[in-house]
């Protein structure tokens, strides 16, 4: 039973609590253990414990780390780590710094066997474009800007989905970099404003935001023309293949 959260990020001094309970209430268990990946802020521990106050303090989750930067786990105790949690939570960050460790410690392979297991998957801005195809990085630095793509590099995401996942959407330069990914890649987009997400249960999704204003939105290519459609938001699921559909 495949489950995935994705968060488009967040807006200070707004927080996600109700999408955070909504990640933890998947696991169907009171305090889960969720493990932090922090690999994209190259394991900034400032990032570590701002995330312990809030899943650890505020809602009473078991929380282990998963170092890949600082620290040169093995295989086997990546798995331990990651087949004893409930929950994956992996943080924002560099999704070329993200990709490139994951590969080099086959989080691929590992990850979407969590999946496959029910493991609840979720991340916030690259953490969670990264269940998606593919994504524009700067080689120069990890803001964005337009100059005709040329300073950018292709990134091959984990593709746990078909689709592609563009986070911080209400923020300058994201719509055009995203536009330009459907254009050059010809698959759908999905568009989250930060404090809104994406909830993946199986075949089945729905829109999930901590403020009326964030939105989620259908980006996709139709014949030469980009089009963008609100994702309608609601408690009850609907069939992902609707998603697919670039109509």
């Amino acid at each position: 039973m495949g489950k995935i959260v994705a968060i488009g990020g967040v807006t200070p001094p707004l927080t996600l609590d109700l999408i955070d309970e909504e990640i933890i209430r998947l696991t169907n268990k009171k305090n889960p253990k969720i493990l932090y990946v922090p690999t994209a802020g190259g394991d900034d521990l400032n990032y570590c414990e701002f995330f312990k106050g809030i899943y650890e303090g505020k809602f009473g989750c078991k929380l282990d780390i998963l170092f890949l930067v600082r620290e040169t786990p093995t295989e086997n105790e990546i798995r331990e780590k990651v087949f004893s949690s409930d929950i994956v939570y992996v943080d924002g960050g560099s999704i070329s710094r993200l990709i490139d460790y994951f590969k080099r410690f086959s989080m691929d392979k590992i990850l979407n066997k969590a999946y496959e297991k029910g493991i609840v998957l979720a991340g916030k801005s690259a953490g969670a474009l990264c269940w998606g195809r593919y994504y524009f990085e700067s080689e120069n630095t990890e803001d964005f800007r337009i100059d005709g793509f040329s300073d950018y590099i292709e990134i091959e995401c984990l593709k746990f989905l078909e689709l592609i996942i563009c986070p911080h959407y209400n923020l300058e330069g994201y719509s055009e970099k995203l536009e330009a990914m459907i254009m050059t890649y010809d698959f759908v987009g999905i568009a989250l404003d930060n404090n809104s997400a994406i909830e993946f249960i199986d075949d089945s999704y729905r829109i999930i935001s901590t403020i009326d204003s964030a939105n989620a939105y259908k980006v996709y290519k139709k014949e030469t023309k980009i089009n963008k459609e609100v994702i309608l938001k609601g408690s009850d699921f609907r069939d992902i293949n609707e998603l697919m559909k670039m109509s």
